[in-house]
């Protein structure tokens, strides 16, 4: 299982354009999050008629991670003639989508994934963001590949270090902050590095980067994204 990122800023580094990845699974395409620029990005990459189904997983509810969901649902319902799924554990999702003027018979909703994809798990795992509302990352498992997506997260789960360290999980894809401040939203690359040993990094893959930080981030032995485009 490969992911392939469509974006891999921040919300106030929209040079990187919005953190979303895809990836595939038996002729399924499975989208986590779907920010302002994630819509065209997506149809630049991808002739997302050709698949059988599509699945937008998403991490929360902030515009950066949903801000284009209700123009990719109007497509593929209006031009594609396809009604997609929409996976997010709180159904704030629905009303959010009503208030854009998406009718309900224009998406499936799901609060999980479930075995709608047999030999794929998608498993939501609660992390701290905003205090406003749910947010979640995704534990993703499909035969020997196992990662996790943090979405943004200030911390890693404990459960989740205690995969990765055991190896269970192979890679962790990590909102970093390469600004410390008092603010507990996101993962400040100083709190990542005293908690993933330096031999480990590499599979450690930052993402949501607020600044061009990428040789700082690889110079401390952690790996980065060169997203579509």
């Amino acid at each position: 299982m490969k992911l392939t990122f469509l974006g891999s800023g921040a919300c106030f580094y929209p040079k990187l354009h919005n953190t979303s990845a895809y990836f595939t699974y038996n002729n399924n395409l499975i989208l986590l999050d779907c920010g302002e620029t994630v819509y065209e990005r997506l149809l630049q990459c991808e002739d997302i008629a050709s698949y059988g189904q599509i699945y937008v997983v998403l991490t929360h509810l902030h515009a950066d991670h949903v801000g284009s969901l209700g123009s990719l649902l109007s497509y593929c319902t209006c031009v594609l003639k396809k009604r997609i799924y929409v996976i997010y554990p709180n159904e704030q999702v629905c009303k959010l989508l009503s208030l854009l003027g998406i009718a309900d018979d224009f998406y499936y909703y799901k609060k999980t994934l479930g075995n709608e994809l047999e030999g794929l798990s998608v498993i939501p795992v609660k992390v701290s963001h905003a205090s406003d509302m749910e947010c979640f990352g995704y534990e993703i498992q499909c035969g020997k590949s196992h990662i996790y997506y943090s979405g943004d997260a200030s911390d890693i789960p404990e459960e989740i270090l205690v995969k990765f360290k055991s190896g269970e999980i192979q890679t962790i894809h990590q909102d970093t902050s390469t600004h410390e401040s008092n603010s507990s939203s996101h993962m400040y690359v100083g709190k990542l590095e005293k908690k993933i040993p330096f031999e480990e990094r590499k599979r450690i893959v930052c993402m949501h980067l607020d600044s061009d930080c990428h040789k700082e981030l690889e110079e401390k032995g952690f790996s980065t994204i060169e997203a579509f485009g």
